[in-house]
């Protein structure tokens, strides 16, 4: 039967298009693209778009379904005849997905971020393999192991695609699984008690400033309304000062993002650095820079949204604002594993695992509002057993 040139004439424009679109959502996010863009990177007149997809969203809708589709048959090859082998298919099946995929992996990582169904589809996904490997868990200690065993993988995947890194060495692979097997511990280290007697007083962003007044109108309303959304004279308006007055602090509404996510940075730091101050021991310490962390958020809720959001509209900003903490990270960790505290991985892999714990815990405690906020301690108390000893420990304990 002879081809019908047209039929593959609109296929292949078809595939352009999808191609396009692809690239551009993944590189400038949801709303930093138009069908404009999509038309003239496929190299077509916009009407020919039209043939194709009624509007934006069900280009995006079909490309974010195929991302999905890539990412649980990835997933589902997911197994192993014992918890190690499970836990090292997961994280090479996880980063085959990242560094395989990158530009369905990042759509996906926003759509997650964006659309709660996406988040509830990705969440479930992840739970049906925790429920492989731990089959007999209560949804509290599910929830730890989420953050604990797909923590650190996921959150490396965010932080190298932040840096335009997709590579993957063995390395990184055996830390993480042997972290999650066998945690960080050298001996039989029991948490001390002192550490949820600690009294957190966060740092407030205090109002004595005009440029305050204006951080903290942004923050509440980034929070709220999200940064896309909100104008510089809503800014002003509920800061309560001029709208000329905006520019004598700030160059633009992008400026005042940067300003508000790395003053957020530094008094989170210093909320962690005093209170864990105290703790001569790094395991002790650990656990109560995350209790910070939960309290310091609890405070600025908002501000872990806007983080959030500063990730698709300035990859720059929040990767400053996460190479800070990781720097930070480094020498305790490096001094941890001298003293005999630690066991040896490499610091830079331990920093962004220990990271992607205390990510994705305040999202579920913070953003999702998951679980009860009055059982921080029973969550940090089962997620210390986790670091220290690792899923190996738990799956021998008769709790």
């Amino acid at each position: 039967m002879p081809r019908d040139p047209k039929r593959s004439d609109g296929k292949k424009t078809l595939n352009n298009l999808l191609n396009a679109a692809n690239e551009l959502f993944a590189t400038y996010g949801y709303y930093g693209v138009s069908i404009p863009m999509i038309a003239r990177k496929a190299n077509v007149k916009n009407a020919t778009f039209y043939q194709y997809f009624g509007d934006k969203e069900s280009i995006y809708q079909k490309l974010l379904d195929h991302s999905f589709a890539k990412f649980q048959s990835c997933m589902e090859k997911v197994g192993g005849n014992d918890v190690k082998q499970m836990i090292h298919s997961f994280v090479e099946s996880y980063l085959d997905f990242f560094s395989e995929n990158r530009h369905y992996y990042k759509m996906l990582h926003e759509a997650v971020y964006l659309r709660r169904d996406v988040f509830r589809r990705v969440e479930r996904t992840l739970n049906k393999i925790l429920d492989k490997i731990f089959p007999k868990c209560d949804d509290e200690k599910r929830m730890v192991l989420r953050w604990f065993v797909t923590g650190p993988v996921r959150f490396i995947s965010i932080y190298k695609s932040l840096h335009n890194d997709y590579r993957i060495d063995e390395k990184t692979v055996d830390d993480l699984v042997e972290f999650a097997m066998t945690g960080l511990d050298t001996d039989d280290h029991k948490l001390s008690e002192e550490v949820f007697e600690t009294d957190v007083k966060p740092l407030k962003i205090e109002v004595t400033s005009t440029g305050m007044k204006l951080l903290q109108a942004a923050e509440r309303l980034f929070g709220k309304h999200g940064y896309r959304n909100t104008m510089i004279s809503d800014i002003t308006r509920i800061a309560g000062v001029a709208s000329g007055t905006f520019y004598v602090h700030f160059k633009s509404k992008e400026k005042i993002l940067e300003e508000l996510v790395m003053l957020t940075n530094k008094n989170m730091r210093i909320t962690i650095s005093t209170a864990i101050k105290k703790f001569s021991d790094r395991r002790d310490a650990e656990i109560a820079g995350f209790l910070a962390f939960l309290k310091f958020f609890m405070l600025h809720s908002n501000m872990y949204l806007i983080v959030r959001q500063a990730e698709f509209f300035n990859p720059v900003i929040s990767r400053n604002y996460y190479e800070k903490i990781f720097n930070s990270y480094l020498p305790p960790l490096e001094k941890a594993m001298k003293d005999g505290q630690f066991k040896h991985f490499s610091p830079d892999n331990l920093a962004l695992a220990l990271m992607g714990i205390g990510h994705f815990m305040g999202e579920d405690l913070v953003v999702q509002k998951y679980g009860n906020i009055q059982r921080v301690n029973s969550y940090l108390s089962n997620l210390s057993r986790l670091i220290f000893k690792g899923a190996s420990a738990m799956l021998t304990s008769s709790d």
